[in-house]
C-alpha cells in the first residue's frame, strides 16, 4: 500500500461526553502546533448541553469537525457511530480528556503513515504513567491475558489505528469502555499484526471519569469484561 504524502489516510476520532473544559484545552492545544496534516473528528456524545456546539458553530477550522449524537452512545458506541463520517482509508481514536497532550499525539500520528496496513493494528503503549494506574494496567493485563488465553497487555492504551473495513458488519460490537479491549483481542486472536508505538499519558485535565470511580467500579467492570468472552468469540468468529 502506498502511502506517500497523502496525509489524508486518516482522521482522528476524539469524542467527548460533558467535557467542555477538556474539548476548549484539547482545541487550545492543536491550535498552537503545526496540525495541518492530522485531521480530528470529534463528537459531542450526548453531552447534557450545547456548549461544544455553540463553541465550535464560531469556529472555522480546515483539520476538525464535528459530528453531534443526541443521546450518549457509550464509549465504544461512539467510535462506531462516529466512524460513519470518516471517508478515509484508516481511523484513528484516542480520548479527549487530555490524559495524552495532543501535541505528543502528532509525532505519533506523523509516525504512524509509514505503517498503515489494512491487516494491522495501531495501538499506542501507555508510558510514564502515575504508579497506582500502571500497577492496575498491569493486574489487569495479567489477569485478562490468562483467562482470555492471548497478550491483553495494557489493552485500553491509545491512540489507536484501524483499517475501515474493521467496522464491516460491527453492529454485535460492544459499547462500553471494554470496546478497546474488544479491538486488541480481535487482532491478537486472528494474529493479526500490531504495533505499539509508546506515547506519553498523564492525568486528565479536567473533570472525572465516567466509570471509574473507585476500585469497585474496575472490578464490576473487569468482571464485565471477563463476561464477555463467549460473546467475542462467536463475534470474531462469525467476522
Amino acid at each position: 500500500m502506498k502511502v506517500g504524502n497523502n496525509k489524508s489516510k486518516f482522521e482522528v476520532i476524539v469524542p467527548f461526553f460533558n467535557d467542555f473544559e477538556n474539548f476548549i484545552k484539547f482545541n487550545e492545544i492543536i491550535d498552537s502546533v503545526n496540525t495541518k496534516d492530522i485531521k480530528f473528528l470529534f463528537l459531542d456524545n450526548g453531552s447534557d448541553d450545547d456548549e461544544i456546539k455553540k463553541y465550535f458553530s464560531n469556529k472555522n477550522y480546515e483539520n476538525r469537525k464535528l459530528i453531534i449524537s443526541e443521546k450518549n452512545l457509550g464509549y465504544g458506541g461512539g467510535i462506531i457511530y462516529a466512524q460513519n463520517f470518516i471517508e478515509s482509508d484508516f481511523i484513528a481514536w484516542m480520548p479527549g480528556n487530555l490524559k495524552i497532550n495532543p501535541i505528543d499525539s502528532i509525532p505519533f500520528f506523523m509516525n504512524a503513515y509509514s505503517l498503515l496496513s489494512k491487516n494491522t493494528l495501531i495501538k499506542a503503549e501507555r508510558i510514564n504513567r502515575q504508579t497506582l494506574d500502571f500497577i492496575k494496567t498491569t493486574i489487569f493485563g495479567f489477569l485478562s491475558t490468562l483467562y482470555f488465553r492471548a497478550n491483553l497487555n495494557d489493552a485500553g492504551g491509545t491512540p489507536t489505528i484501524v483499517h475501515r473495513s474493521f467496522f464491516y458488519n460491527c453492529d454485535d460490537y460492544p459499547t462500553d469502555f471494554s470496546f478497546d479491549v474488544f479491538v486488541y483481542y480481535f487482532f491478537r486472536k486472528n494474529r493479526k499484526k500490531i504495533i505499539r508505538p509508546k506515547i506519553k499519558y498523564t492525568k486528565r485535565f479536567a473533570g472525572s471519569s465516567h466509570w471509574q470511580k473507585g476500585i469497585v467500579s474496575e472490578i464490576k467492570l473487569t468482571l464485565e469484561i471477563f463476561s464477555y468472552k463467549k460473546n467475542w468469540n462467536k463475534i470474531i468468529k462469525d467476522k
